[in-house]
């Protein structure tokens, strides 16, 4: 009978470990003619993190941000290691803009981090933007994007996973 209490705590402990090894959540979006896994970016954290810091981003693959509000987003590339093509999307599914962000000189020595950050340019979406989606290098020119077209997303899914 002892052991029978300790079912509860092997769930427990079960399910936590489960949910520690769980993966960022990821969407397939269909871009272009071609279908992409995405890995959602929609809370504070996630959003201001992006694809900082990462060698690589694999071909077919990229991050989807989910904001909260429509609101002129702005991006830049702090700490960032590979060229990234960057889509801003609007609330209907429309994109706003792209751009071609190209790796920033790394923070020098003795340069300040206000400095550092005051130096790198800004990526705006021109207009206000729900979603923005960041790919490989060359993806936008590859596909063919422009301002204005669509974008197949499950929006009033993707709205309900903003923080």
């Amino acid at each position: 009978m002892a052991h029978l209490k300790l079912i509860p705590l092997l769930v427990l402990l079960l399910t936590a470990v489960a949910c520690e090894h769980r993966g960022p959540r990821v969407e397939q979006v269909q871009i272009g003619d071609q279908e992409w896994l995405l890995e959602v970016a929609a809370s504070q954290a996630a959003i201001q993190q992006g694809l900082m810091g990462r060698p690589s981003i694999p071909v077919g693959t990229g991050m989807l941000f989910v904001f909260d509000q429509p609101a002129v987003h702005r991006f830049w590339m702090a700490d960032c290691l590979v060229d990234i093509d960057l889509i801003f999307i609007d609330g209907q599914g429309r994109i706003t803009a792209t751009h071609m962000m190209k790796v920033e000189p790394a923070q020098g020595p003795g340069e300040s981090q206000t400095a550092y950050e005051q130096r790198l340019p800004l990526y705006s979406s021109r207009i206000p933007s729900r979603y923005a989606i960041e790919l490989p290098a060359g993806s936008i020119t590859a596909l063919g994007l422009r301002a204005g077209e669509p974008i197949d997303l499950d929006l009033p899914r993707l709205r309900s996973l903003a923080e």
